[in-house]
């Protein structure tokens, strides 16, 4: 009778059938594998969720690195980052932040085409449909294509844009006391007139009278 790590063997044949399997049980496996089948390893799977902002931007149609263009100037810059309500935007190199309704998105490509494909503007600055009469009357003219900058803008970004004009025009203007300004809105269906006059009866009250001209404008007296 012979004796192997504490277990009684009958014969040879014993012996060397304990041999092999201590054998295989010892043999070292690759660095980092399990001698399970990979197919039952558990998987981590990390998920991403998109944060608030970034899904607004999303829904929104916005995306990082796109161009677009600020409603109250010609100035172009870049989205670099979104908040709670905001977009950041790189205007070469000085970074601002801006709410949806004072921007919108550029196609570069369109843009591009717009200034090529008419040869009298491409060396020309936008001109300032702003008039001086002998009297000192401004006559502004609130015509989406009469406003500097406004190449590009989509239909349903007109208002906004239009009223951004009105409000920058109307606050430069507020120093010169007594000054008469004229807006030239057009009849239409009256919403840019309606919101014009809105304006001025709820924010500008204190500092501006206003009263119908001739159909199609507003007169605008600063106090």
């Amino acid at each position: 009778m012979r004796t192997f790590a504490g277990m009684k063997l009958n014969s040879l044949k014993d012996l060397k059938l304990v041999k092999g399997k201590l054998a295989e049980e010892s043999r070292p496996t690759a660095a980092g594998q399990s001698s399970a089948p990979a197919a039952n390893q558990p998987r981590n799977r990390t998920v991403v969720h998109p944060s608030r902002a970034e899904e607004r931007a999303r829904n929104e149609g916005l995306s990082k690195g796109q161009k677009v263009r600020l409603m109250d100037s010609s100035d172009m810059g870049t989205i670099t980052g979104f908040g709670d309500g905001y977009y950041e935007i790189d205007l070469d190199g000085m970074v601002i932040r801006a709410v949806r309704s004072e921007f919108v998105p550029v196609d570069p490509d369109e843009d591009r085409q717009l200034y090529t494909s008419i040869p009298s503007r491409v060396h020309k600055p936008a001109r300032r449909e702003v008039h001086e009469d002998a009297a000192g009357e401004i006559t502004i003219d609130l015509h989406l294509e009469r406003i500097p900058g406004s190449e590009g803008i989509p239909e349903w970004a007109a208002l906004d844009y239009q009223m951004s004009y009105f409000r920058q025009t109307l606050r430069n203007n507020l120093r010169h006391k007594g000054r008469r300004i004229v807006y030239v809105h057009g009849v239409g269906d009256g919403t840019l007139a309606t919101a014009l006059r809105k304006e001025l009866d709820e924010t500008y009250a204190l500092s501006t009278s206003w009263l119908p001209g001739i159909p199609g404008t507003t007169k605008v007296t600063i106090r």
